[in-house]
């Protein structure tokens, strides 16, 4: 301790401002091999997420329509 103070700086609270996004499938979509019901059956492509200041590829998604038929699916809940 030198025995001098330093000014304490307050650093005014930051307003957070909702910026709109939107999750979108991309356009590029393909057919692939389903390896669970051995199938040309599984869609799959990109997902792209939306905002103000640009388009950015966030992951990929993929759905088979033999496994993922939401109509024939078991009530797995325990």
């Amino acid at each position: 301790m030198t025995g001098e103070e330093q000014p304490q700086t307050t650093v005014p609270p930051v307003r957070s401002v909702p910026v709109p996004v939107q999750l979108a499938p991309g356009a590029d979509w393909r057919i692939e091999w389903c390896e669970a019901c051995k199938a040309f059956t599984r869609l799959a492509g990109s997902m792209l997420l939306l905002t103000t200041s640009g388009v950015s590829t966030v992951g990929a998604w993929a759905w088979c329509e033999i496994c993922d038929d939401p109509a024939d699916q078991e009530d797995r809940r325990v």
